[in-house]
C-alpha cells in the first residue's frame, strides 16, 4: 500500500515499536545462530558452577522461546488492517491491543488484522505447552515401567543413612528413579565392588539427583529439543544439558564426600552402570563416565570461558527486557479489562 495514508500511518510515535521489532529479530536470529558456538566456549566457566549453568542454559531456551512468541503481539502495536471478527469482537480486540500499547504510536494499515498476529502466537505456544506435557506423561509412563524392570525383586533398605532399593543383579548398577517410582537403587554388585567411602560418593551423587529435580529438568529439556530442533540454540542446549545435570550431581556430592573418594568410584562404575536395562533416554539418571572424571581432577581455573557466559548473560538481559516490555502491558491491559 503507497499513498499518504501509509505515509501519515507511519508516525514519530511507530518508530518505537518498529525498532523494537528490528531489535528482537535481530537478537533472536544471532542467539540462535551462535547459540551453539557460545555455548561449547563457555564451557569451562559452566563446569566450574554447573547448578548455574543449568539455570542459565534452560533460562535461555525458555527466554528464547518466550521472545519468538512475543513478536506476533508486537506487530500487532505497529501493523493494522480489516477486521475478520464479527463488529463487537473486532472492536474488543483492537481495544485491548491499543489499551497494551505504550508507544501510543499510529498504526501502519498493511491490511493484516492484529487477530492474525496475535493468534499464531498464541496458537504456537499452547501447541508448545500442550507438547511437552505429553512428552513428559510419556517419559513418566516409560520411567514407570523402567523402574519395575529394575527394581524386580528389590528389598527396601537403609545404606549409609539413604533410603535405597537394593537389586539383586551382579552387575554394578548405581541410578535414580524420581522418587515416587522408587528413587534411589543400587545392586548387590555394587555393595560388593565399592568401600564405604566410594559407596558414600555414589549416593551423594543420586540423592543430588533427586534433590535438585533433574529428571524434570531432562524432560522439559529433552522436549524442547525434540520440538525446536531446527533452531541450533535450542538443539545445543539440548544435547549438552544431561552432562551438566550429571556434573551438578556430581558436585554436590564432591562438596559431601570428597573428590578422591568420588573419583575411584566413577572410575569403577565406569560405563557398567547397566544403561541397557533403561527403556527410555532419561528415564532414570545414572552414576557413570569416565570421561566427567577430568572435570573432577583437572577442573578449569582463571577466566576461560568468562566472555562467553558474560555474552550470553548480555543476550538473555536483551530478550527479558524486550520479553517484558511486551508482555507486561498485554497482561495489564487484560486484568484491567482492556
Amino acid at each position: 500500500m503507497t499513498g499518504p495514508g501509509l505515509e501519515q500511518g507511519v508516525s514519530a510515535g511507530a518508530v518505537a515499536p518498529l525498532a523494537l521489532v528490528a531489535v528482537l529479530v535481530l537478537v533472536l536470529l544471532a542467539s540462535a545462530v551462535l547459540g551453539p558456538r557460545v555455548v561449547r566456549a563457555a564451557t569451562p566457566a559452566l563446569v566450574r558452577a554447573p547448578r548455574a549453568a543449568l539455570g542459565l542454559l534452560m533460562g535461555g531456551v525458555i527466554l528464547w522461546t518466550t521472545s519468538l512468541l512475543a513478536l506476533g503481539p508486537l506487530l500487532a502495536w505497529v501493523i493494522t488492517g480489516p477486521g475478520i471478527l464479527p463488529e463487537p469482537a473486532t472492536r474488543v480486540c483492537q481495544a485491548c491491543v491499543q489499551a497494551a500499547n505504550p508507544f501510543l504510536a499510529g498504526q501502519i494499515d498493511a491490511g493484516v488484522p492484529a487477530v492474525l498476529l496475535i493468534a499464531p502466537s498464541v496458537l504456537a505456544g499452547g501447541l508448545l505447552v500442550a507438547a511437552v506435557a505429553r512428552d513428559w506423561r510419556r517419559r513418566d509412563r516409560a520411567s514407570r515401567a523402567a523402574a519395575r524392570t529394575v527394581l524386580a525383586g528389590g528389598s527396601r533398605q537403609r545404606v549409609l543413612g539413604y533410603d535405597v532399593v537394593v537389586v539383586p543383579d551382579e552387575r554394578p548398577l548405581a541410578l535414580t528413579f524420581p522418587a515416587r517410582h522408587g528413587g534411589i537403587a543400587l545392586s548387590t554388585g555394587t555393595l560388593r565392588l565399592l568401600g564405604p567411602e566410594e559407596l558414600h560418593a555414589v549416593l551423594a551423587h543420586e540423592a543430588a539427583h533427586r534433590r535438585q529435580h533433574h529428571h524434570a529438568l531432562e524432560a522439559v529439556a529433552s522436549s524442547l529439543g525434540r520440538h525446536l530442533r531446527w533452531v541450533p540454540l535450542v538443539a545445543a542446549v539440548a544435547s549438552a544439558l544431561p552432562g551438566y545435570l550429571e556434573i551438578a550431581a556430581d558436585d554436590a556430592a564432591r562438596r559431601r564426600t570428597g573428590t578422591v573418594a568420588l573419583v575411584s568410584a566413577l572410575a569403577q562404575l565406569g560405563e557398567r552402570a547397566a544403561p541397557g536395562l533403561l527403556t527410555e533416554p532419561g528415564a532414570v539418571l545414572h552414576a557413570a563416565g569416565p570421561e566427567r572424571i577430568k572435570h573432577l581432577v583437572q577442573p578449569a581455573r582463571g577466566w576461560a570461558g568468562m566472555v562467553p557466559v558474560a555474552g550470553f548473560l548480555l543476550v538473555l538481559t536483551a530478550l527479558s527486557t524486550v520479553g517484558a516490555s511486551i508482555g507486561v502491558p498485554y497482561a495489564v491491559a487484560v486484568l484491567h479489562g482492556c
